[in-house]
Parts: C-alpha cells; sequence; structure tokens
C-alpha cells in the first residue's frame, strides 16, 4: 500500500517535535520535601496545557523544509533565486518567518484573515525573531480575494488551504488575484491531496513525542466534492482535544486546478508529485511519502491510496 499522510508532513514531522522537546528540557533542581499534611495540587489534563497553535505547528508543519522545496522548485523553474513569498492563509505565519530567518535578502507578506491567529504568530513568530526580521515580514489581516499588496516572486497556499472556496466562480477569484500578486516570472504553489482513501472515511493517527495526532476525513459528497476533515489530539494522561481543528472544503481534482491556472492566465502549469518509499520501512503496511517532490507534468502516473501535490502555476 503506497500513501501519503494526508494533513502532516511526512517524515519531517519527527525531527520537528525531537527539537522541540530537546529545546524545552529543563536542567533538574533541587525540591524541598512538601510537608506531609500539605495537599498536594493535582494537574490539570495535559490536554489543558497545550495551545492549539503550539501543538498545530509542531504536528503539521515544517517551514524550513518548505522553503528549502520553494527554493529549489523555483530556481528549477525560473533559473534565480526566489526573494519575496507572498503566503495566502498564512495562520500563524510560521512559514513566513522561516522563510525570512533563512536569508538576510528575503522578505515576506503573511495574509489571513482571522486576527486572533494573527496576533498569536505576531506574538510566537515574528516579535520573538524582531531584530533579525527588522522590516521584512509584514503580516496582513484581509480576505485573499482582495487585490494584492506587493508583488511576490512566490504565493503558496499550504495545506489545502484554497479548497475552502467551494465555487469555480471564488477559487477562479483567487487565483486571479493570486497571479496578479505575482512578479512577471513568479509562481503560484497550491497544495492538494488525492488518491483512492480521499473520498471515504478516514481516522489516521501518529504518535509523536509529548502526543498523538489524529487526522479524520470526516465525510466526502460525491457529487459535490465536499469534504469535512478534522485534527485531533490525544494525550498519554487519556485527555484528549477533540475537534481542534475542522475544515469544511471542497475537494478539487488536478485536471480542474489545472484547468483554472490555464483559464486565469498562468501561462505553464507543472505538477510535482511527492515522491513514496519503495518499501515499508516502518512495518505498517504503508510505503509513506519522502517529502520529495518529483514534476511528473505530462507523464502517466499509477493510481495510490493517497498522494501529496504541489500544482505551480506559471506565471
Amino acid at each position: 500500500m503506497a500513501r501519503a499522510r494526508i494533513g502532516q508532513k511526512p517524515a519531517i514531522t519527527k525531527r520537528r517535535t525531537e527539537t522541540a522537546a530537546r529545546s524545552t528540557t529543563k536542567k533538574p533542581t533541587a525540591r524541598v520535601p512538601a510537608k506531609k499534611s500539605a495537599a498536594r495540587r493535582k494537574k490539570p489534563p495535559m490536554a489543558e496545557r497545550y495551545d492549539l497553535h503550539e501543538l498545530y505547528e509542531q504536528s503539521v508543519q515544517a517551514p524550513a523544509e518548505d522553503c528549502k522545496l520553494f527554493r529549489k522548485l523555483f530556481k528549477k523553474l525560473r533559473g534565480r533565486e526566489p526573494l519575496v513569498l507572498r503566503e495566502d492563509f498564512c495562520g500563524t505565519a510560521q512559514l513566513s518567518a522561516a522563510w525570512c530567518l533563512g536569508d538576510k535578502r528575503r522578505s515576506a507578506i503573511a495574509v489571513d484573515l482571522d486576527g486572533p491567529t494573527l496576533a498569536w504568530g505576531r506574538k510566537h513568530n515574528l516579535e520573538p525573531n524582531r531584530r533579525r526580521l527588522g522590516s521584512r515580514m509584514r503580516l496582513l489581516q484581509r480576505d485573499v480575494l482582495e487585490p494584492s499588496v506587493g508583488r511576490a516572486d512566490i504565493t503558496a497556499a499550504n495545506n489545502f488551504s484554497f479548497c475552502i472556496f467551494k465555487t469555480r466562480d471564488l477559487l477562479r477569484s483567487y487565483l486571479e488575484r493570486a497571479r496578479q500578486g505575482l512578479k512577471r516570472d513568479g509562481v503560484l504553489f497550491l497544495e492538494i491531496f488525492g488518491g483512492k482513501d480521499s473520498i471515504y472515511p478516514l481516522v489516521e493517527e501518529r504518535e509523536l513525542d509529548r502526543w498523538t495526532y489524529v487526522w479524520e476525513q470526516e465525510s466526502f459528497d460525491p457529487i459535490t466534492h465536499h469534504t469535512m476533515c478534522r485534527i485531533h489530539f490525544n494525550f498519554p494522561d487519556g485527555s484528549k482535544i477533540h475537534n481542534a481543528f475542522s475544515y469544511d472544503w471542497r475537494l478539487w481534482s488536478l485536471p480542474e486546478l489545472n484547468d483554472l491556472l490555464l483559464e486565469v492566465g498562468f501561462r505553464d502549469v507543472r505538477v510535482f508529485w511527492e515522491k513514496i518509499e519503495e518499501e515499508d520501512t516502518d512495518g505498517d503496511g504503508i510505503c509513506d511519502g519522502t517529502g520529495e517532490y518529483e514534476d511528473v507534468t505530462g507523464k502517466p502516473v499509477e493510481q495510490i491510496e493517497s498522494f501529496l501535490v504541489y500544482m505551480a502555476g506559471l506565471r
């Protein structure tokens, strides 16, 4: 069985969570024994001790790897170094921060409609790096359907975020705006998933260092392609965060995206398909995605259980 793990970055998440665990390890300190008569304070459940955005960032995102991938693909397509990133549906803007921190010449525009999520990103991803970032990173609370601000080398819509647009007209409007916000040789990257399993109810668990990440595909309508997906978190003490994040999407097909990108004026569309392990390395009966992508544009590809793809629109 060959499948990419949807809703998370395969193979990368483990490295990130291990690093996070090391960074939060504290040196042991001497404790004064408590008096026997003193009542012990009961710790709150683990589910109440974690921040939802922190859980999401450490379970789903891999910004350093995404930056490497975008740079590699852009240089392959355009033959030059990309410097300006626009991150649509940016959430906490972790990708934009990583992009700017990776090279002093880079800048980023991070766009999202949700004010509280942007505020969290400002506090945790922008302010701690303010001296290094300077004015190179901008957070904008606005609708991605509004006219673009500035021109980018790369616009990225990661984690299937554009699937929030359920009609052809709305998605077409977004793609038009995205194209207008690119430089003359800019590239739009759309991350999308598919495969046999994408249309069936599915619950997939992955154990991380301090919790279990759960991706659920709750429902799929074969007529409209509307799908409901959710993220849950389970903790070693038995506590849970159910429906931490919910996504009411339309699952767009690759041909639909290809046609719309060309329709709004992109000169070319390329399909970058995530490579799959040749053998099951962890004994779970699944050949996972490797995190590496190959250009399969115009090539026949075998249908598999699930896949991750970047559709690249070249202005």
